[in-house]
C-alpha cells in the first residue's frame, strides 16, 4: 500500500543533553523532532521526545525500528509511535503541534 500518512513516534530521556542528542540525530533523518521536560513522574524526572515524518504505510515497520534503534543508542527509552490520518492534510502528526517547540 502506497498511501502516506503522518506517524509519530515518542521516547523518554533522563536528562536533556541526551534529548537534544537523539533530537539531532533525527532531525538530520528529516524527522520533525519536539522535546519538552523535565518533569517529575514518579522518582525520577523523563524528557519527552516526539519525532514525527510521513511515511509510506507499506514503511512504517521500518521506521518504528530506524527510530526505536536511535532513541536507544542515545540511552532513551522507547514508547513506540502513533499513526493519524488527516484527509486532506499529511505533516507528520497533530500530537507534533501541542508541544512547545525547542530548537534541536
Amino acid at each position: 500500500m502506497n498511501s502516506v500518512i503522518p506517524y509519530t513516534h515518542w521516547g523518554y530521556f533522563p536528562d536533556e543533553a541526551t534529548t537534544r542528542s537523539c533530537a539531532t540525530e533525527l532531525h538530520s533523518k528529516g524527522f520533525i523532532v519536539r522535546f519538552r521536560g523535565p518533569w517529575e513522574e514518579g522518582d525520577v524526572p523523563e524528557w519527552l521526545l516526539l519525532a514525527g515524518k510521513d511515511v509510506t504505510i507499506g514503511t512504517m515497520v521500518e521506521r518504528h525500528g530506524e527510530v526505536r534503534a536511535v532513541v536507544e543508542r542515545h540511552g532513551g527509552s522507547y514508547d513506540g509511535g502513533e499513526s493519524a490520518h488527516l484527509p486532506t492534510t499529511t505533516f507528520a502528526g497533530p500530537a507534533l503541534l501541542r508541544i512547545e517547540e525547542k530548537p534541536a
